[in-house]
């Protein structure tokens, strides 16, 4: 009981002085503070009213699954991305944003464990990175968790689309010399991003654009360092096609299913069953032999059998 409270103790400890330490190593980093994602109103929910079973669409990763920028759920990343699978699918779709913002790839193995562990698979979209290029964290670690991340929603039957790491040196909140880092950790980071899904199974779609850099004050949100609700559309712009293919190919997968399931159960059917079924009649059950009748003057095996009082005269005539 004891060694519980000291270990509860001590990764209170352990949360306050991390905090502490980010925060400082983030005022070196950036001009201003950012915003935390506390107003932005969750897309969770069931959208389109198509035939047959709903979608499990699902988001993953940091700030930008969250859509941390936007002040309405309309405009969040997952209600849009929603919205077009209902539309292009013509079947329901069921939303869970399971981002948090903050997020790094190490933390997000919760969010993987939580979505692989469900019983019904569907789509998952994976927006992680930024936060791995600001620590000073190795990058090739994060891009290979990354890949078995995908290796492990694979492996549970979903279609995984990653949007690979933007340009986060682009924000024009950071600091000069920070920017110029970020920018090559991030070219380095998608890059790595891409290798690992690809082997891994997953599509990746790449974020990266110049558009940031030449309209930073309509496509960043009030706090210089998350996109505004137009730069989000200019992300799902370029991630679109992506998520629809693999909403397709979760579909069409269920459906080969669903026709291989019938084909088993038609090849197990009794033969008697299957022959009805086809219009043709029945085979005749075979007669039974007839029960030989037992002799009058049984004799033992090898004995010779004596001929009965008058036979041979009859023969003989």
């Amino acid at each position: 009981m004891r060694a519980e409270v000291l270990a509860r103790t001590w990764k209170r400890f352990r949360r306050r002085v991390l905090k502490s330490a980010l925060k400082g190593f983030a005022g070196l980093l950036l001009r201003q503070p950012l915003w935390d994602g506390r107003d932005v109103p969750s897309p969770s929910g069931r959208y389109g009213s198509g035939a047959g079973a709903p979608l499990p669409f699902v988001l993953l990763g940091d700030s930008s699954a969250v859509t941390v920028g936007v002040l309405t759920a309309a405009d969040t990343v997952g209600a849009q991305l929603a919205r077009l699978l209902a539309d292009r699918l013509d079947c329901p779709v069921d939303l869970d944003v399971t981002a948090r913002a903050g997020a790094t790839t190490a933390g997000m193995a919760r969010q993987v464990r939580s979505v692989a562990g469900r019983g019904t698979p569907g789509v998952a979209f994976i927006l992680i990175g930024g936060n791995d290029v600001l620590l000073p964290a190795p990058l090739g670690r994060a891009a290979d968790r990354l890949g078995r991340y995908v290796r492990e929603l694979r492996g549970a039957g979903w279609e995984v689309v990653i949007g690979s790491c933007a340009d986060i040196g682009a924000a024009p909140a950071l600091r000069r010399p920070a920017a110029v880092v970020a920018s090559i950790r991030s070219k380095w980071l998608a890059r790595h991003q891409r290798s690992a899904v690809a082997a891994a199974g997953g599509r990746v779609v790449p974020l990266a654009t110049d558009a940031f850099r030449s309209a930073p004050g309509r496509l960043y949100c009030p706090d210089a360092f998350h996109p505004s609700a137009e730069g989000y559309r200019l992300y799902l712009g370029l991630a679109a096609p992506a998520v629809t293919e693999a909403g397709e190919a979760h579909l069409r997968a269920g459906a080969s299913a669903r026709r291989g399931q019938v084909a088993l159960v038609q090849t197990c059917r009794p033969a008697s069953q299957s022959t009805a079924a086809r219009g043709h009649a029945q085979l005749p059950r075979p007669a039974r032999r007839p029960t030989p009748r037992p002799l009058r003057h049984p004799t033992e095996v090898g004995a010779e059998v004596a001929p009965r009082p008058g036979a041979a005269g009859r023969d003989r005539r």
